[in-house]
């Protein structure tokens, strides 16, 4: 790992943001900011991006060494400043080099211990790939506890070795990045509470999602969205010879898909889910998982909120997702706007026994691009005749529809309203 100390940069921090000369004003009794204690002022400068907390030794002598004790740093080269240099055709083009000198900069003069929080965002692909890895293991040798790193994916950058081996970090947000690099090491986060993988991460085989989220044993929070991926079939997938125990996890938002040959390891990840209490699924996992055995499904023994997204959907995941999940206390189904005619639409079958949530817990429900199918209107009188405890139930009507099929669905739904009084019920109406 590189070291600031052997490779430092310019010291040019003054002149990137040079002091201005006191004024009597600033040192004046009304300059009343100026008179707090500095926790609380280094307090407010942990709300202020890296740059502008800089920014403020320019005020007075008072204010100079403030910034250096700030626990948050929170790099961005959209907000670094662009520098102009001049091309060979004679036009100007936008240097961003600057902005890896600022940050090099910084940490050089930094103080605090440990770091609290470490944002980097670097969108325009302007640091190297060894630019990444100094200021992470920077990062990692001041016990950094929240990370989060977002990359451009127009250039390859391998995240280093240690980025997966942070004994401190609590909480790790990436998005942009490419995780290929977990094939060649082994992955322990003893501390990750928080893990957040976004949509644009690039990943070569779903077995190494799966080596991630194993060396992670107390995590709580999870968000799987990414739908990128190289080419699957690892050892993982093809045999799903792996064990992975998620106890803690409590909250959990997964966007993931795969192909068929990576069945084996995402069933790994989603029956990994069991203890947790909230879950939201959204449409490419539900792609995915609509043809799914009912035994592929895990039983949800502390679910008590579901929010599930429906594309072509399938009433049948659904149904199999209630049987497994007896304490559901919210269900939200957020569903796309079909293309079918009325009659030709996935039908709704209705399960041999009710399932015990419906009957004994489900509080609230939630449909939203309610078109009046059949599918939907009985699943709606399924809940209505079954929810015994039901206190709230909300309806979105697709706004896409004409004038006249709204009126008519207003009519059904509310001669429906007449037979359930048990519960409030809204209708969302937009003309």
């Amino acid at each position: 790992m590189a070291d600031l100390s052997a490779n430092p940069p310019p010291k040019r921090l003054h002149n990137l943001f040079p002091v201005a000369a006191e004024t009597t004003a600033t040192a004046t009794a009304s300059d009343r900011i100026s008179e707090l204690p500095d926790a609380l002022l280094i307090q407010i400068l942990s709300l202020l991006p890296t740059k502008q907390s800089v920014v403020t030794g320019s005020l007075s002598k008072r204010w100079r060494p403030l910034w250096a004790s700030v626990p948050i740093l929170d790099f961005d080269d959209e907000t670094a400043g662009p520098v102009d240099r001049p091309e060979r055709n004679g036009t100007k083009a936008r240097e961003t080099s600057g902005f890896s000198e600022f940050v090099y900069s910084v940490l050089l003069l930094h103080e605090a211990r440990p770091i609290t929080r470490f944002r980097l965002r670097c969108s325009h692909g302007s640091s190297s790939q060894r630019d990444v890895a100094t200021w992470l293991g920077q990062a990692a040798r001041r016990g950094v506890e929240q990370l989060e790193l977002r990359l451009s994916l127009s250039r390859y950058v391998a995240l280093p070795r240690k980025l997966f081996n942070f004994e401190t970090v609590v909480e790790m947000k990436l998005d942009g990045v490419f995780l290929n690099a977990l094939a060649g090491f082994s992955v322990c986060l003893p501390s990750l509470k928080v893990l957040h993988i976004g949509y644009r991460v690039l990943f070569g085989c779903h077995d190494y999602v799966v080596k991630l989220l194993a060396g992670c044993p107390v995590l709580e929070n999870l968000v799987l969205e990414s739908t990128y991926s190289d080419a699957c079939g690892g050892p993982i997938c093809a045999q799903g010879k792996f064990d992975l125990h998620l106890n803690c996890l409590v909250e959990v938002r997964i966007g993931f898909s795969w192909y068929k040959s990576c069945t084996k390891s995402m069933l790994l990840i989603f029956n990994s889910l069991s203890n947790v209490r909230c879950l939201s699924i959204l449409s490419a996992t539900v792609e995915c998982l609509k043809d799914a055995r009912a035994s592929d499904i895990p039983v949800f023994n502390n679910l008590v909120e579901l929010d599930i997204s429906f594309g072509n959907y399938s009433w049948d995941l659904l149904t199999n997702l209630l049987q497994h999940s007896q304490k559901l206390e919210v269900l939200t189904i957020y569903k796309e706007s079909q293309k079918h005619a009325n009659g030709q639409e996935p039908a709704w079958n209705l399960p041999l026994v009710v399932p015990e949530c419906v009957l004994s817990h489900l509080k609230c429900f939630c449909l939203t691009e309610f078109q009046g199918l059949d599918c939907e209107m009985g699943f709606i009188k399924y809940v209505m005749q079954n929810a015994r405890v039901m206190e709230t139930m909300r309806i979105n009507i697709a706004i896409s529809l004409d004038p006249q099929t709204k009126q008519q669905i207003r009519r059904t739904l509310n001669a429906l309203r007449l037979n359930f009084q048990s519960c409030q019920i809204t209708f969302d109406w937009i003309y």
